[in-house]
């Protein structure tokens, strides 16, 4: 998902305000690459890690979830970071498609703040 912003010569002929535009479009295209990239380590994470949040006694597994035994947190399986990081990861490709579709009015048109 490489942004191509064209020759330099090109950027310094652009007004003023569609440089501001264009850089922040390039802003949130690394933005959203970067969440992209922590999001495939979070699923490496959870494909290497086992279910630590549940230890052996008297033959039955206890879980640290609320209530457990008096504990009031809990840790997330590798199941559950599996299947957030998959569903942000849906929802990403939907953003950057979206921003793909709308790339021209993005850099053509003011931001605001």
């Amino acid at each position: 998902m490489a942004l191509n912003l064209g020759s330099r010569d090109r950027l310094t002929t652009l007004p003023k305000v569609n440089r501001r535009a264009l850089r922040k479009y390039g802003e949130f295209w690394r933005a959203l690459q970067l969440v992209g990239d922590a999001l495939a380590e979070a699923e490496k994470v959870a494909a290497k890690s086992t279910d630590g949040t549940r230890s052996k006694r008297g033959g039955k597994s206890v879980s640290a979830k609320a209530g457990g035994e008096g504990q009031h947190w809990s840790v997330a399986s590798p199941d559950e970071i599996s299947a957030s990081a998959k569903k942000a990861h849906g929802s990403l490709k939907v953003m950057t498609s979206s921003a793909k579709r709308w790339e021209a009015e993005l850099v053509s048109r003011e931001w605001r703040k």
